[in-house]
């Protein structure tokens, strides 16, 4: 997606939230990149000795951490400027092209919020989510991923909880000597498998009620069950796993304490308004109601927040036909204004932080994994030093490097649990919806006088009589995690005063709509002022006019008028004399031509 720069405004400038995140991740780097290099130079001097034996394990060990830095690095980096363009946060449903008509489901949703005034949610499913929503009421309208990782963090820490009290039980109070070893071992891969693996995922634990009875009885039986089993059993020799279950329970409880602490902070306990506006006209109105929807197409253009296009989510034209003389007609205009953040949004300091309820769980649960890659490098930078092929295992603390490598998975999941709530933003903006529907009917109509006027015009109308014109329109506002995330929408505001007024624009156009037709440029202006100077001119002169009217007419044979006798005197044949008619151009006597 294109970054969209305007110099307008400052509004959509939003700052990084993952400025106290992207900190530590920078020490984490350097710590990782300063351990790693450390334990490749001692690969290499181990090489130039041509001691293969103190070889792999600083080599294995060294690339291992140099890419864990370089990841922390390149995350960091990703981060260090924070671009929000006009086209984010993305839209509440599918947009329409511009130019194109129809709608989509998830519009229809959202028509269904303001026409019902009423946010729906998911109901808590299981014993569990009964207790978490008992626990925390407000939870019940908190934003759907919240609820979401609130879910998934009590699914976690109680399985957590539950293996690591039936570890105890069966390791501490029904273990003996022989059986610890391999009681570690079961729940050891117990842990790995149906624990740990889910909670790097993204997914919630298997805790279920069988799963809940069969740590139970682990935690009575196992021990007993390992006992009679012994002899069978291969021998140990010493190696257990006790060690890694230990940190592996307890740093992943820790972990999953501190994530739903972190998720419960997102929790807004004021109750989220719910209020829409509706106005009710009923219009009626001589031109086709399409009209109505370009109209106010130009009105919501003109409303544009920031100058930035408004998200189109339907647009249905009401359909009158020409040639069907009467039906019923319906069309609707589902508009969005840009999203805005809201105001006083500001990146978190260190002291802001510690000091808001927000936010204090996510720094913490940062700082908890920076101690954990701490430990772990440590752990990792021991082994290393001391590793020698030649020794045993016991000596070469092969338990330090599993641990440091449970304590660095574990930090992964805090860091990745973390980044994903400080990526949140809310923002405000307005929907606004418009829809019309009726009946209609065609009828023709006629201008000036068919038997005099030579000038007059025929125009077919639709009318609607008590269209139903409702507008609908709310301020919303919306929360996303992650600037390209999905935007759910957490409380509405009712606009009576800006629903009204756009109501009474609407009713205004609609009425002042003519149903006559007349030229109104210039140009036929003109034409019409010497079409009605033409017609005067060929009309019969009247009364007094007449002598006006004779004099306003040119005369062609103005130059031969003094030649000419006088009407009705006597002319006479310059042939014969005979006389003859003033108006004779022949002699009746001689058939000469007569003169003039």
């Amino acid at each position: 997606m294109s970054y969209d720069f305007s110099s307008e405004s400052q509004r959509l400038e939003l700052p990084n939230p993952y400025r106290l995140q992207n900190r530590l991740l920078w020490i984490c780097a350097t710590l990782l990149l300063a351990v790693g290099v450390t334990c490749l130079w001692w690969a290499r001097e181990a090489l130039q000795a041509q001691s293969m034996r103190l070889v792999a394990a600083p080599l294995v060990a060294g690339l291992l951490i140099v890419g864990t830095g370089l990841a922390c690095a390149a995350q960091a980096a990703t981060r260090l400027r924070f671009f929000f363009g006009r086209g984010r946060p993305v839209s509440l449903v599918p947009e329409l092209a511009p130019g194109t008509t129809g709608g989509s489901a998830g519009a229809n949703k959202v028509k269904d919020l303001l026409r019902q005034g009423a946010l729906t949610y998911p109901e808590p499913q299981g014993a569990i989510e009964g207790v978490l929503y008992h626990w925390v009421p407000h939870l019940i309208t908190a934003p759907l991923i919240v609820q979401q990782l609130a879910s998934r963090n009590i699914f976690n820490l109680a399985a957590f909880l539950a293996t690591g009290v039936s570890f105890l039980f069966s390791w501490w109070v029904f273990g003996t000597e022989q059986t610890r070893s391999w009681i570690g071992i079961l729940y050891f891969l117990f842990g790995a498998f149906f624990l740990l693996r889910p909670l790097l995922s993204n997914t919630r634990a298997r805790l279920s009620p069988a799963s809940l009875i069969g740590l139970i009885a682990s935690a009575i039986l196992a021990p007993v069950v390992v006992g009679l089993l012994g002899p069978q059993l291969p021998q140990l020799g010493g190696f257990s796993l006790n060690a890694q279950t230990i940190v592996m329970l307890l740093a992943a409880l820790v972990a999953c304490g501190l994530g739903m602490a972190a998720v419960l902070g997102q929790i807004d306990h004021a109750t989220p308004s719910t209020h829409t506006s509706v106005d009710q006209q009923r219009l009626s109105m001589n031109a086709p109601p399409a009209m109505l929807i370009d109209e106010l197409d130009r009105i919501l253009q003109s409303e544009w927040t920031e100058r930035i296009p408004n998200r189109r989510y339907a647009r249905v034209e009401p359909l009158t036909p020409a040639g069907t003389p009467s039906g019923s007609f319906t069309g609707e205009l589902f508009e969005e204004t840009q999203p805005l953040p809201v105001s006083g949004t500001v990146a978190p300091t260190f002291a802001s932080a510690l000091a808001n309820r927000q936010h204090r769980a996510l720094l913490l649960l940062d700082l908890y994994a920076t101690a954990l890659l701490v430990t772990a490098s440590g752990f990792a930078l021991y082994f290393v030093h001391h590793f020698d092929a030649l020794l045993g295992w016991e000596q070469n603390r092969f338990s330090l490097m599993g641990i440091s490598v449970i304590l660095g998975l574990v930090a992964g999941f805090c860091f990745k649990e973390a980044g994903r709530l400080w990526g949140r933003f809310n923002f405000e903006s307005t929907l606004v919806w418009v829809e019309v529907m009726g009946n209609y009917q065609t009828s023709r109509i006629g201008t000036g006088n068919q038997l005099t006027s030579r000038m007059n015009t025929q125009n077919d109308v639709v009318r609607t009589e008590s269209m139903t014109l409702r507008v609908w329109r709310a301020r919303i506002e919306s929360v996303v995690f992650g600037k390209d995330a999905q935007r759910q929408i957490t409380a509405m505001f009712s606009t009576d005063q800006a629903s009204r007024a756009l109501s009474e624009r609407l009713m205004s156009f609609a009425r002042g709509q003519s149903v006559l037709v007349a030229a109104g440029s210039t140009e036929d202006q003109a034409r019409l002022a010497a079409l009605n100077q033409g017609e005067r001119a060929l009309q019969l002169p009247a009364d007094g006019q007449a002598a006006d009217a004779a004099r306003q007419l040119p005369s062609a044979v103005e130059g031969r008028s003094n030649s000419l006798p006088a009407p009705g005197a006597a002319a006479f044949c310059p042939a014969c004399g005979h006389k003859a008619t003033a108006a004779a151009r022949f002699c009746s006597a001689c058939g000469q031509p007569m003169p003039g």
